[in-house]
C-alpha cells in the first residue's frame, strides 16, 4: 500500500519535472526566435523567404505548451496540499 508520504513525494518530483519542462520549452522558444530572426535578417534580400513554414506554426504553439504546463503545475500544487 502506498503512503500519503510517497503520493506527496511523487507529487513533489512532478511538480520538479514540469518546472524543468517550462525551462527547457522557454529555451526552445527562445532559441527558435534567435533562428528565425538570423534567418529573416539573412533572408532580407532573397526572394523566397529563409523560414521554413514550420518554424512559425512552432511559434505559435509555444503559448499553449507553456500553459498546459502551468496549468499542470498548479493542479499538481493543488493536490499536495489538499494531501
Amino acid at each position: 500500500m502506498t503512503s500519503i508520504g510517497e503520493v506527496k513525494l511523487a507529487l513533489e518530483q512532478s511538480c520538479e519535472h514540469l518546472r524543468d519542462a517550462y525551462r527547457c520549452v522557454r529555451e526552445a522558444q527562445d532559441s527558435l526566435d534567435e533562428a528565425v530572426d538570423i534567418l529573416v535578417k539573412a533572408g532580407a534580400h532573397h526572394p523566397e523567404s529563409l523560414v521554413p513554414p514550420e518554424f512559425a506554426r512552432a511559434r505559435e504553439k509555444f503559448a499553449d505548451e507553456l500553459e498546459l504546463i502551468v496549468v499542470s503545475l498548479e493542479q499538481v500544487r493543488r493536490l499536495t496540499v489538499e494531501l
